[in-house]
């Protein structure tokens, strides 16, 4: 049997070594070709939508299939709109299950693991997608270990926390990263490889800071204003549900978001239970053959949680249409705090 791993450098696969696993069978993608980026595959939902009726299940070795069809823990839902789309109420947890399976042979080869992160786009509108990998015990990862006590069946757990979204069948909400080898162990850290990827050459860590300064924010319509952050409207229950795909007819963000600014003295209060998106000081440049992970230094800070999609493809920031070098990093923030202070940042 052929395995076209042999002879791959251990670390993230690329375009061309994911097309050879597809072309192999190693993993099935249906009945369709995968959408297949730098460093990622799109991982798209089936129409086998279920709604948690006790909220969210941990993974475990009882492969996840019992969970949602035999335990009497879920409850399949059928469309809630013409167009075959669901409904997915804010607070609640679903799970559906993906077009991708990866296939026996792949299981038993023990040199493949995989990560995976939820897109950006998700993020951005304050909702949790984690991939559920059979066999697995823990979310967004698969190891041979794993791999070999499952079927090779993924899912997707989504929980929307701030708006009422809408989901079909094909669309993707998840990536997932191959990689030939250990992933923790192709890990670089170094001043050097910093270097090629700040924009600025006199930042000398590793660390990111979210950027207080104001910017031009701008609509489709060329209204524009200044501000330094989104903050969720607090009447998100009024508001019909976000299609978490592209549409011709998009929702206005100015009745989903507010447009925050610094007080005077140059500070931000952070609200209770409202959701911000910011954006990072430095700016990224990533050159071909890198792919990078961004962790919380410390996700939980005082009373504020802080997050970050987690990953970014080679050649991010390098082809910007108005030319410029770099792009910032998005950084998702919620106040959490029991006694209704405001938090500053």
């Amino acid at each position: 049997m052929h395995f076209p791993w042999h002879g791959w450098v251990p670390g993230v696969l690329n375009r061309r070594q994911m097309k050879e696993l597809w072309e192999g069978g190693f993993v099935t993608f249906g009945d369709s070709e995968p959408s297949l980026d730098h460093s990622s595959v799109d991982l798209t939902l089936t129409d086998e939508v279920y709604e948690m009726l006790k909220g969210s299940v941990k993974p475990s070795a009882v492969g996840y299939e019992w969970f949602i069809t035999k335990a009497k823990l879920a409850q399949r839902l059928p469309a809630s709109f013409e167009d075959g789309s669901f409904k997915l109420e804010k607070t609640k947890t679903y799970v559906v299950r993906l077009r991708e399976k990866l296939d026996a042979r792949l299981r038993k080869a023990k040199v493949i693991y995989g990560q995976a992160t939820a897109k950006s786009s998700v993020g951005r509108v304050d909702v949790l997608a984690r991939l559920i990998v059979d066999g697995m015990t823990t979310y967004e990862r698969f190891d041979p270990e794993g791999l070999e006590n499952g079927s090779g069946e993924m899912f997707l757990e989504i929980t929307p926390i701030t708006f009422d979204v809408r989901v079909k069948k094909g669309i993707s909400l998840s990536q997932l990263r191959f990689f030939y080898g250990d992933p923790r162990k192709v890990e670089i850290d170094s001043l050097q490889l910093f270097n090629t990827i700040y924009r600025d050459p006199e930042h000398k860590d590793e660390s990111l800071a979210v950027n207080l300064e104001e910017a031009v924010i701008g609509d489709e319509k060329g209204t524009t204003c200044k501000g330094i952050a989104f903050r969720s409207k607090n009447h998100s229950n009024k508001l019909p549900p976000v299609p978490l795909w592209e549409v011709d007819n998009k929702p206005k963000p100015c009745d989903y978001w507010d447009i925050e600014v610094a007080d005077e003295e140059e500070r931000l209060y952070i609200k209770q239970d409202a959701f911000y998106i910011l954006r990072s000081k430095e700016k990224i440049r990533v050159p071909k053959g890198v792919a990078i992970y961004c962790r919380a230094s410390d996700e939980t800070m005082g009373e504020m949680r802080i997050h970050y999609a987690g990953f970014v493809h080679p050649y991010f920031g390098c082809y910007r249409e108005d030319k410029t070098t770099g792009t910032p990093l998005i950084f998702e923030v919620r106040g959490h705090q029991e006694d209704g202070e405001p938090n500053l940042l």
